[in-house]
């Protein structure tokens, strides 16, 4: 079980993200789902590119389980980036009457 923690932990980190745009998505039909899970798959991408850099930066870790909670926390960063540019960006659009 110990072997694949770091596994599960870096597979909850997309299934978290694409969560998140599903429960924050005002549609429910097939096209917004599947939208929201290639957002978190996206998001995934850019932990993968975060964790990297740090890594690279720092060195090579010990435990796998640091590198694991780097994605996730990259993807969250990511996610909550997203996020708020979609709000902002909503935001300045004026409503067509």
């Amino acid at each position: 079980m110990t072997e694949s923690a770091a596994s599960l932990i870096t597979l909850s980190a997309p299934l978290a993200s694409a969560g998140w745009y599903i429960w924050q998505s005002p549609e429910r039909d097939i096209h917004s789902i599947v939208m929201c899970l290639i957002s978190g798959v996206l998001c995934l991408f850019g932990g993968f590119l975060i964790s990297g850099a740090v890594m690279k930066l720092i060195g090579p870790f010990d435990s796998p389980l640091i590198p694991a909670l780097l994605v996730c926390t990259g993807t969250t960063l990511c996610t909550a980036g997203h996020h708020f540019y979609l709000k902002r960006k909503s935001a300045g659009q004026k409503p067509t009457n």
